[in-house]
């Protein structure tokens, strides 16, 4: 593989395909996330005219400020990104056009996540070639250990008063500029294509979870049903006891997941209030999304027409994402609203599981 030019392929502790090409991905700890960067997107040269020194001469005198404004990190969380990734992109040489360095690699990479210009537009400031992807397929999904999950539920009841909650799901629509292979099902209720991402993030914003590939038009809580995360949620191989995640009307109430009582007009005083402070935490996944599309801008829209590559792109954002929630950099910053967030508006179309039905009624009547 000659010339690495784009980081976007996730390692392959991380990625695992299904039918959909949906790859599902476990974003945890420092070290996972730097481990995962170092596989991105690697593609050959094509012959341009090209602009000379700009990523060996201008971007050095750069300052921390400059970096965020290019590439929406700090220079220090580049730095540091850098320095972790540097041995995993160095190739040998095979002869032809020289050789990219990894830090030009870097650099491309992150501003093409940062910003919206076409990857011709981007190797004519870098020197470099139009770029092609490879993608690495396989992995496992990971939640926090029980000692963590029994960390986050304090945090979590001290701040919302509800107990045994150690994360928020949801889903999010990434814009496509068209429909990959023609595919009508990629088109949404609100009439442009789409492919979904769900997450599930913690107190801090962190993404624990994250699924992505299926088409804009499918129901979020098919989406859930048809997950690795659903799937081992259901086999009781994820949560400690008791613990459970929280979400919207759109998903059904599980043994751990819980969602509000449904407002039909006629709703008790503590229903609704249970119901504000579920809602109260639920805007932790919110400001995720907000974040991971405000900051890396890429994820706006994606021209990209190759539903894998699409997928690892989602990917890249939400690793890059939990490098910044890890770091503290500036995330209130770059949160933007997300006006595409319950784009189909649907309501849960599954029955509600009794079990979840009898845990949801006594968090409710455990409310102080």
């Amino acid at each position: 593989m000659d010339n690495p030019v784009l980081l976007t392929v996730l390692c392959e502790t991380f990625l695992n395909e299904n039918d959909h090409c949906t790859l599902p991905i476990q974003v945890l700890s420092y070290n996972n996330v730097i481990g995962a960067l170092f596989h991105l997107l690697h593609g050959k040269r094509w012959d341009v005219p090209r602009t000379e020194g700009y990523s060996e001469r201008v971007i050095p005198r750069f300052i921390s400020e400059d970096y965020r404004v290019h590439f929406r990190i700090s220079k220090d969380m580049f730095d540091t990104i850098h320095e972790e990734i540097e041995p995993k992109l160095i190739f040998e040489h095979r002869g032809g056009n020289e050789q990219i360095t990894p830090r030009k690699q870097l650099l491309l990479f992150l501003c093409y996540m940062a910003n919206n210009e076409t990857f011709r537009e981007l190797g004519q400031y870098f020197g470099v070639g139009k770029s092609t992807a490879h993608v690495y397929n396989t992995v496992t999904i990971i939640l926090p250990s029980l000692q963590r999950q029994d960390e986050l539920s304090r945090e979590i009841q001290l701040l919302h008063m509800l107990p045994n909650i150690i994360g928020a799901i949801d889903g999010t629509h990434i814009r496509l500029s068209s429909c990959p292979s023609n595919d009508n099902d990629y088109y949404n209720r609100k009439g442009f294509p789409s492919m979904q991402l769900q997450l599930v993030v913690d107190n801090t914003l962190k993404i624990l979870d994250v699924y992505s590939g299926w088409p804009g038009c499918t129901h979020d809580a098919r989406v859930l049903r048809n997950s690795s995360l659903c799937r081992r949620a259901e086999g009781g191989e994820l949560f400690g006891p008791h613990k459970v995640i929280v979400g919207d009307s759109a998903y059904p109430v599980k043994n751990w997941l819980i969602t509000p009582f449904k407002d039909n007009g006629y709703l008790s005083a503590r229903q609704k209030r249970f119901n504000k402070a579920l809602s109260s935490f639920r805007q932790a996944v919110e400001r995720t999304i907000g974040h991971v599309k405000g900051r890396f801008r890429r994820l706006r829209e994606l021209t990209i027409h190759e539903p894998k590559q699409i997928v690892l792109t989602i990917l890249a954002g939400c690793i890059l994402h939990n490098l910044c929630i890890i770091a503290h950099e500036d995330i209130d910053l770059y949160i933007d609203r997300d006006n595409d967030n319950h784009t189909n508006n649907y309501v849960n179309i599954f029955q509600n599981d009794v079990g979840g039905v009898e845990i949801r009624q006594q968090m409710m009547e455990n409310l102080p």
